[in-house]
């Protein structure tokens, strides 16, 4: 071959590698990353010991896509392993009513309300209260003074609203299915918090904590910005649960009446930060904040997620990935330990709880 010959081959493979590189980008929507896009796989982000005495840069680890879309609706069917998401909206649903039945608990209760229905008696306080005052008493009063007031009124209301933040783990492991569905999940709660009408807050965290602002405020009745916000699903880095919980519970303000909740979604244990988690477990009960958890795997159910929702009154939930390549989800027995049946339950079988 000649050296003009071997020029033109060269050039060609050169024009090859170029047009196939821009397909795959067209594809899916991304490119290898950058070295300055890379996020270290090392928490501390500190030089690491490379094991040969010198101390070497820390890892680095690209962002990867949990399918060709970086949006959960396009769906991989070669990572999910069915034709359609059917499976996993079903698997949603059965969160969503424990969800539900622990937020209208809480609704339930009643606070004192101007505007109010009438539910019960109470000494007046004031004459401004005079237009509730019952007309017998006020008879009474009038013909015996007394610094005692009649009884009127007492107008309440149903506490409805409150607040609910989303965690939702992006660390390496959750990436494929496991994002995907955490992704649906994330979408069912914030349309059941939609019906509430409770403001919605959004963190995904991996080792660092990343919170959804909305015009400058955490929690937000912009359903929309969240739902945008939840289809993503890119993973990467490692677990911290400290960071993400402070960074929640720090935007959940007193004690009263209101629906507070925190919905925790991940697949492994804490690798960085305070991995029990001692302060935050302890200003989540301070606050009266419900954390429920979803611990995606089949392995046993970490002690420290068990810990979190038994002592904030959280409901705790272990999905797996069934035979089928389907997620399946159930609530969590009593006992720390979670086995996998031997014979899988039926969905209708998991209502019976409530």
């Amino acid at each position: 071959m000649s050296e003009d010959e071997l020029k033109d081959a060269l050039n060609s493979f050169t024009e090859a590698l170029e047009e196939l590189q821009d397909n795959l980008s067209t594809d899916d929507g991304s490119k290898p990353l950058d070295a300055d896009d890379k996020v270290p796989t090392n928490p501390s982000n500190r030089n690491q010991d490379d094991g040969d005495g010198s101390t070497d840069q820390t890892p680095l680890s690209e962002k990867v896509y949990a399918s060709k879309s970086k949006n959960s609706g396009d769906t991989d069917l070669s990572k999910v392993g069915t034709m359609d998401n059917s499976e996993v909206a079903q698997n949603v649903q059965i969160v969503m009513k424990v969800l539900d039945g622990n937020i209208q608990r809480s609704i339930a209760k009643r606070g004192t309300y101007p505007g109010g229905l009438p539910r019960r008696y109470k000494r007046m306080n004031s004459f401004y209260e005079i237009e509730d005052v019952d007309p017998m008493d006020a008879t009474i009063w009038t013909k015996n003074l007394s610094p005692q007031l009649p009884r009127v009124h007492q107008r309440e209301k149903e506490t409805m609203g409150g607040e609910i933040a989303i965690l939702r783990d992006i660390s390496t492991s959750m990436m494929g299915v496991y994002s995907e569905w955490s992704s649906s999940v994330v979408k069912a709660v914030v349309e059941l918090a939609r019906t509430k009408r409770m403001r919605v807050g959004y963190i995904e965290f991996n080792h660092k904590s990343f919170k959804t602002i909305v015009e400058e405020k955490f929690f937000t009745k912009e359903y929309e910005t969240i739902l945008e916000s939840s289809m993503k699903t890119e993973c990467s880095g490692n677990t911290n649960y400290e960071e993400a919980l402070k960074d929640a519970i720090s935007d959940f303000k007193g004690r009263g009446l209101r629906n507070k909740h925190i919905l925790f979604i991940t697949d492994g244990i804490p690798t960085s930060g305070d991995t029990e988690v001692r302060r935050e477990r302890e200003r989540a009960k301070k606050l009266g904040i419900c954390i429920h958890s979803i611990f995606i795997g089949s392995k046993n159910f970490p002690i420290i997620l068990n810990n979190i929702s038994k002592e904030t009154y959280g409901s705790q939930f272990v999905a797996y990935r069934a035979q089928n390549g389907n997620i399946r989800i159930e609530r969590k027995e009593s006992s720390i330990a979670f086995h996998r049946p031997s014979s899988e339950r039926q969905t209708e079988d998991l209502l019976n709880f409530i």
